[in-house]
Formats: C-alpha cells, sequence, structure tokens
C-alpha cells in the first residue's frame, strides 16, 4: 500500500466526521497544543455560534442526494475505522478498496450530470461529504485535479472550510510530482510529521493563511496528538478529530 493511499485511509478519520462547517481549521482535539487552542479561540466563526444559538439552518434542494452522500461516507468511514484496528488484514484493507470504487463511480456520474454538489443542493455538510469521497477517489487523478478549481470556488463561496480545500490541493499536487503546498499530507504510519527548512516554512504559512488555516507547527502538535490516540489500544477513534 502506497504512501498516498495510508493517507487516504486516515485523512477523514482524522478530520473527524461530526462535521462542523463554521470552523477555519479543523484541526484534532487540541488541549496539549496550547498555541493550536489559543489560535483556535481567536478564529472561531461567529457562524457555528449561531447554529449552536438555534439558528435554522437553510433547507437544501437536494435532500435525497444529501442523504446519499451521507451514506456513502459513513460506510467509507466505518471500513477504514476497521481497518485501521487491524491494518494487516487483507480482507478489510480489499473492503476498503471495494468502497473506494464504487463511491468513484458513482461520484464521476453525479458530476457528469450535475456537477461538484453546491451547499444550495445538499447544505455546507453535504458538500463536504462530497470532498472526502473525492479525497477517496486516487484511482483518478484526473477527476480530483479537474476538481481543484471548483473547489476553490466552494471555498470562495463560503461552502467549504478551507482545510479540505487545501488538502485536495496538496494530494493532487504530490500525485503530480509537486511540492505541496499547504503542508497538510503526511506520512502517517510512521508518524513522520516533519516542518520544512525555515523559508520554506514561512512560504507554507501564508498559504494556510490566506485560507484561513492555522500556523502549520500548531497543525502538526494536533496530528502528533491524533496519531498517539488512534494507535493508543482502546483509544475511541471518535477522539481524534480534525480538521
Amino acid at each position: 500500500m502506497n504512501y498516498r493511499k495510508c493517507w487516504a485511509f486516515l485523512a477523514a478519520i482524522v478530520a473527524g466526521l461530526s462535521y462542523s462547517a463554521a470552523r477555519a481549521d479543523d484541526a484534532p482535539p487540541v488541549e496539549e497544543c496550547p498555541d493550536a487552542m489559543s489560535w483556535e479561540r481567536e478564529h472561531q466563526s461567529g457562524g457555528e455560534a449561531a447554529h449552536a444559538g438555534g439558528e435554522q439552518i437553510p433547507a437544501v434542494s437536494e435532500p435525497a442526494l444529501l442523504e446519499d452522500l451521507k451514506l456513502r461516507v459513513e460506510k467509507d468511514q466505518a471500513a477504514r475505522k476497521r481497518w485501521l484496528a487491524d491494518k494487516g488484514s487483507a480482507d478489510l484493507t480489499s473492503a476498503v478498496d471495494s468502497i473506494d470504487t464504487a463511491n468513484l463511480a458513482w461520484l464521476q456520474k453525479l458530476i457528469s450530470e450535475k456537477g461538484f454538489p453546491t451547499a444550495a443542493q445538499v447544505g455546507k455538510k453535504g458538500v463536504h461529504f462530497a470532498w472526502l469521497l473525492l479525497q477517496h477517489a486516487d484511482k483518478d487523478p484526473k477527476l480530483q485535479s479537474d476538481l481543484v478549481p471548483v473547489l476553490e470556488q466552494r471555498f470562495t463561496a463560503g461552502e467549504l472550510p478551507g482545510n479540505d480545500l487545501a488538502r485536495i490541493t496538496d494530494r493532487v499536487l504530490l500525485a503530480s510530482g509537486k511540492p505541496q503546498r499547504y503542508g497538510t499530507q503526511f506520512d502517517w504510519f510512521a508518524g513522520d510529521f516533519a516542518l520544512p527548512e525555515p523559508s520554506k516554512l514561512a512560504e507554507t504559512d501564508a498559504a494556510r493563511a490566506r485560507l484561513g488555516l492555522m500556523p502549520l507547527v500548531d497543525y502538526v502538535c494536533t496530528l502528533r496528538k491524533a496519531r498517539n490516540a488512534a494507535m493508543t489500544p482502546n483509544k475511541s477513534l471518535e477522539r481524534t478529530r480534525d480538521r
């Protein structure tokens, strides 16, 4: 299993599917990362607080599509969590691959007929779900690459979190043999969360800031904590949130 695939298996689990559209950067729990905690307090969006206060979420025009996306993502995540608990199982690896293949075919058909979903159609949650399926569409790198400009539009419109855009952008760049821009992709299993050299780090942080994301050193701290929790026996993966 290659590096890119290993990250694909873990990316959404680390992201945590208890979706929070208003978060600027969906980092894992940050109790052990005080700078990340401080950053999140300072950048907490008012939108999340408004929803918590009872603001009504607009109705979507395609609730059946939203439900389909939700069910596909739930199946995706359940399979990945089983695989993470027994990474040596060929059957579990095959199950994840089969789900990815089926979701890819479904996503290709959806995009050819309707395009990538909008918030008006499926809400911000649904846009995030569609993004996750695209993240796991490594068997069609052209599809991933072609949709980056569309996801940039969704981000500009406030329909997609910055970290989602950063992740798909970095995946596409790495797949084409280019350096990543936002520093979102690491070798999860090896625990390799090395930071770039200072000048490159400054460049990366500038790019992350343009998407409203926390500095890379703080993000890496949250990833290390998430990995420690996920790799510790008998600890629930639900305690690791991402992005």
